[in-house]
Order: C-alpha cells, then structure tokens, then sequence
C-alpha cells in the first residue's frame, strides 16, 4: 500500500509539473498575441507571468527580448533594462539586445552606465550590423557633454568688460581649462561618428573663440 501510496504521489506531482509548464507556454503565447495586436501592456504582464511560472526548464530566451521589447514600448525602461540584460546573457540577440541596454539607460539618465555598455558593445560586436548605431549613440552623449561645456566656456568669455586687456587674459585662460575638456568630448564624438557635424560645429567654434 505505501508502494502504491507513493506511486500515487509522484504521478500527481507529474501532473502539476505537466499543468504549470501548459500553463507557462500557454501565458507565453498569450503574449505573443497581445504583441503583435501592440498591447504592449498586456504582452508584459502575460510575459512576466510566463517566466515566473517556467519551472525548471530552460528559460525561452525570444519570450525574455519580447518581453524586453514589450517593456520598452510602453516606457517602462528599467524592466526594458532587466529582460534585454537576461536577453543578452541567454545569447538571443546579444548585439540589440546589449544596443537597447544602452538605450534604456539613456532614457534613465544613467549615462555613465550607458558609455561603459556601448564601449564594451563596440568592442565586443565589432561585426554586427547595430554597432554603427552603438557608435552613434555614443558620438551623441560626447557631443552633449562637449556642448555643455561649450556653452560654459562661451558664457566665462563673455563675462569679460570691454578695455580692461588684464581681465580678458584672466577670463581667457579660465576659459581654456572649460573649451579643452569640451574640444576632448567633440574629438571623442568624431571618433566614432566622424561625419558628426554638431563635433564638428563645436571644435570650430573652440577655435574661433580662443583665436578672438
């Protein structure tokens, strides 16, 4: 009897297991119906639900970029950040999935994150198709920082009083230390977009200034 008992146990344990994954690739599907019909908002929550019912088995690494992907159309972009993460580390689509790493952080302000991402992208996905768009979402944050600089320096230079020769070297100068650091950030920007006009505008004007 205990024999038959514990026969009886293992085959209903079977059958959960069975009914939980149904139920996970069921949710899964749910999903991918609302995706294509773009409610983003239902395909996050029928995905979510997926992977947290999933079990044991090998997590379905296209259900974790959907579920990214859900996330970042509805502009949830720390979820985004989450499930593209796990994308990349599942190796689905590891070059976008690392690309809209980069972008949710962005979206949260976390540039400095953002950088570190696209560098190790950059170097890591040389051969893919979207390092041209890492390389441009980089040359764009160094061509914010570098005009933000600009504009500092360019408000230290008009500081100044006309006639009074002393003081323009001192504001000058002061100046100089502000334009460098902008001149390093354009000269940064033109490395990995080397046609970036905004760059290009900047170290011009750099120029312009220091010359006046």
């Amino acid at each position: 009897m205990k024999y038959l008992a514990t026969l009886s146990l293992v085959f209903l344990m079977s059958l959960g297991a069975v009914a939980q994954e149904e139920s996970a690739v069921e949710l899964k599907n749910q999903g991918n119906e609302a995706l294509r019909a773009k409610n983003y908002k239902g395909a996050l929550e029928l995905f979510e639900k997926a992977i947290a019912a999933w079990g044991e088995e090998e997590m379905d690494a296209a259900m974790v970029y959907n579920t990214a992907t859900s996330a970042r159309k509805i502009k949830d972009y720390e979820k985004a950040q989450k499930y593209y993460n796990e994308s990349k580390n599942l190796a689905y689509k590891a070059d976008v999935s690392t690309y809209y790493v980069a972008s949710s952080l962005k979206s949260m302000g976390k540039n400095e994150e953002m950088e570190k991402v696209l560098l190790a992208g950059i170097e890591e996905y040389g051969a893919s198709k979207y390092v041209g768009h890492m390389k441009k979402m980089l040359a764009g944050y160094y061509v914010k920082e570098s005009n933000a600089l600009y504009t500092k320096g360019q408000e230290i230079l008009n500081s100044r009083v006309d006639g009074n020769r002393d003081q323009w070297d001192s504001i000058k100068a002061k100046a100089k230390v502000v334009l460098d650091e902008s001149s390093a950030f354009a000269k940064k920007a033109l490395e990995y977009d080397a046609a970036n006009k905004n760059a290009q505008a900047i170290l011009t004007g750099i120029d312009t200034f220091l010359k006046s």
